[in-house]
């Protein structure tokens, strides 16, 4: 029985694809990896063929047209077989020891959803940042979302930190979008309507390295794909009304997480300090002004997204200043 499918989304990635895919090579049989060549034109497919012939019964190489991230989780949805399901970005791994201990509870446990911790790994001097939940959920217990605890103003789930079980996604029926970026937070949302048992392992699992100046993290990109973030916002809060999650805890959280796709979907947008880049915003909020008239209300008053919406060329100096204080004071990205 494959215990937990990975999936590794690959794009150019001949140069740290295999620091990745060996990290997760030592759950040998319990595991399986599906490498997904989304189209690459370096080496990306010849390694991941290696792969696959060397680890038959583990490794599955998949090669398809270029569909971008989402797209290489889509196609990983589709050939997995294992009970839970982990992406895990190619420039990253995960740490050997974390990774044996998850491996010991998976085939004790039953949990829609599994939280781990992450760390921010930097290559420009910075210290190592862990990202922990020990706050928010009991540790080594399976609990509902009645029992979760407050969630502090730096921490959100992540794509890094979450293992979804497979018959969770099914249920959701994810299908991310093609050639978008930041469809990851779409990964996280959408399921969680679905998800009503959750386990916490406090072990610093996933490695996320930050450093490659093509990242989706890095500034400059974030300014010019900032029209993806707005789209995958639109997504979100346009998906549920809120009003019908029964239970409150859940309930709030998933509010959390539209204020927080909004705020950084406004901020995406007044980056770049031009006009289009204010339209993009002002449209933004008027979109869901139109198509979630009740979810607007609730975040135009008094939220982080209204803090960061002022108007005009002093809301936006505000608003950016705001922003980069935040992100040397807390580091997070």
């Amino acid at each position: 029985m494959k215990y937990i499918s990975f999936v590794v989304p690959c794009y150019n990635s001949q140069d740290y694809m295999e620091k990745c895919i060996d990290s997760l090579l030592i759950g040998k049989e319990d595991v399986e990896i599906i490498i997904v060549d989304d189209g690459s034109t370096d080496k990306t497919g010849k390694i991941a063929d290696r792969y696959q012939k060397k680890y038959p019964t583990i490794v599955k190489a998949i090669h398809q047209p270029n569909g971008g991230h989402g797209e290489g989780i889509n196609t990983g949805l589709k050939h997995a077989t294992g009970k839970y399901f982990k992406v895990v970005d190619s420039d990253d791994w995960v740490d050997k020891k974390a990774y044996k201990e998850i491996l010991k509870k998976v085939k004790k446990i039953d949990a829609d959803l599994i939280v781990m911790n992450y760390v921010y790994t930097y290559t420009d001097g910075r210290e190592n940042q862990t990202i922990n939940f020990s706050n928010v959920f009991k540790n080594n217990e399976v609990i509902t979302w009645d029992q979760i605890g407050k969630f502090k103003l730096t921490q959100y789930l992540s794509l890094h930190s979450m293992m979804y079980k497979k018959s969770v996604l099914d249920e959701a029926k994810i299908d991310l979008p093609k050639h978008v970026f930041y469809e990851d937070n779409l990964f996280i949302y959408l399921p969680l309507p679905y998800t009503k048992s959750i386990y916490y392992l406090d072990v610093d699992f996933y490695q996320y390295f930050i450093g490659r100046a093509d990242q989706s993290v890095q500034e400059p990109q974030l300014i010019k794909r900032s029209s993806h973030q707005v789209l995958v916002t639109k997504e979100i809060c346009n998906k549920y009304d809120l009003d019908t999650i029964e239970n409150k805890k859940l309930r709030k959280m998933m509010y959390r997480e539209c204020v927080f796709v909004m705020t950084i979907g406004v901020i995406f947008s007044r980056l770049a300090y031009n006009e289009e880049g204010e339209k993009q915003y002002l449209e933004l909020w008027e979109s869901i002004k139109k198509s979630n008239p009740k979810l607007y209300k609730k975040m135009k008053h008094f939220t982080m997204a209204s803090m960061v919406s002022f108007k005009g060329k002093f809301g936006r100096f505000l608003s950016i200043k705001g922003y980069r204080l935040a992100h040397k004071l807390v580091k997070f990205n």
